[in-house]
C-alpha cells in the first residue's frame, strides 16, 4: 500500500494528538514561530512540523532550525532536500 504525502502528514498529526502531544489537529504546532529573513534562517519552535506549517514561509530560506524533539514529516524532508535546506538542530 502507497500513502501520499499529504496521507503521512495526515496520519502524523492524528497520531500526536491521539497521543495527547497536541489538543487540536488542526493547532498541533501552535502559534510560535520566528523567522530571520535577512539571513536565510527560518527558525521553528513548534514541536511537529508540516507542510501546512511551512507553507509559503521557505522563499529565501536556506536554513530551517528546529527543536531538538521535533517530529517533522516525510513531506517537509523531501521538500527541504528539493530546496537544498539545511536542517539544523537547535539545543
Amino acid at each position: 500500500m502507497t500513502y501520499s504525502e499529504e496521507q503521512v502528514e495526515w496520519i502524523v498529526i492524528e497520531v500526536l494528538r491521539r497521543l495527547g502531544v497536541a489538543g487540536d489537529a488542526r493547532q498541533v504546532a501552535g502559534d510560535e514561530r520566528s523567522s530571520s529573513p535577512a539571513s536565510g534562517e527560518l527558525a521553528i519552535s513548534e514541536r511537529v512540523v508540516t507542510m501546512r506549517l511551512l507553507e509559503g514561509r521557505l522563499a529565501g530560506v536556506s536554513r530551517l532550525v528546529i527543536q531538538p524533539r521535533a517530529v517533522i514529516t516525510p513531506a517537509v524532508k523531501d521538500e527541504l532536500k528539493q530546496r537544498q535546506i539545511e536542517l539544523v538542530c537547535k539545543g
